[in-house]
């Protein structure tokens, strides 16, 4: 009797065994066999948008972390892109702006013997406030586009907004080229405005690349 009651706890437990490697092997095949989930599908559109950029990995490292809000969404893309640029821009008219502040502070040390680069950071300046209301007026008309009437209108007007930005943050750079500075303020407002530029770019060129995604909605 003894016998036969372990026969049987060790025939329960190899029975055991047997369910749990075989429920094991059915997740893997489910796993295996599952679509991808929603998040790696998404991130898939952006990363997949973002390769007709002039800076791919760029576009990509600053747009990942939306690609939920995103979705497959070519309008929220274009639209997420453009509040990221603004993000920038903001940005890089802070730097500008407090390097302009501390060249009049000095100055203003000196009996207000301006220095070279002041004129410069301030025309820099403007046009940095400039590339942020026009980004926002390019967002403005994305909003417009939405409605769904004369796209190819609006994203041409969303072009011409993002192109005036990208003039405006190239006009910025040229002043540093034309006159004699200091070396470490023209290092650092065209590394900042250069970073802007790139992004500028990369909005327009998923901008550009908007009717084409449309289409393949």
């Amino acid at each position: 009797m003894e016998a036969a009651t372990i026969n049987m706890s060790q025939f329960l437990f190899s029975l055991t065994l047997v369910v749990l490697v075989f429920l094991a092997s059915t997740n893997i095949q489910k796993t295996a066999a599952s679509p991808p989930s929603y998040s790696q599908k998404h991130k898939t559109f952006v990363k997949t948008a973002c390769n007709s950029t002039t800076y791919p990995d760029r576009c990509y490292k600053s747009l990942s972390s939306y690609s939920s809000a995103i979705r497959s969404d070519p309008i929220k893309l274009c639209t997420t892109a453009l509040s990221v640029n603004v993000k920038f821009a903001k940005e890089a008219t802070s730097v500008v702006s407090k390097l302009l502040r501390s060249s009049q502070k000095f100055a203003a040390g000196r009996r207000n013997r301006m220095l070279p680069e002041t004129l410069i950071l301030k025309d820099c300046l403007e046009e940095m406030k400039d590339t942020i209301v026009e980004l926002k007026q390019a967002i403005t008309e994305m909003k417009n586009l939405q409605d769904g009437n004369s796209v190819a209108e609006h994203i041409t007007n969303v072009r011409t907004w993002v192109s005036s930005a990208l003039t405006d943050e190239g006009t910025c750079t040229d002043g540093f080229e034309e006159v004699k500075v200091n070396k470490e303020t023209k290092k650092k407002v065209t590394k900042v405005v250069e970073e802007l530029a790139r992004t500028t770019s990369n909005s327009l060129a998923l901008i550009t690349n908007l009717r084409t995604l449309l289409a393949n909605e």
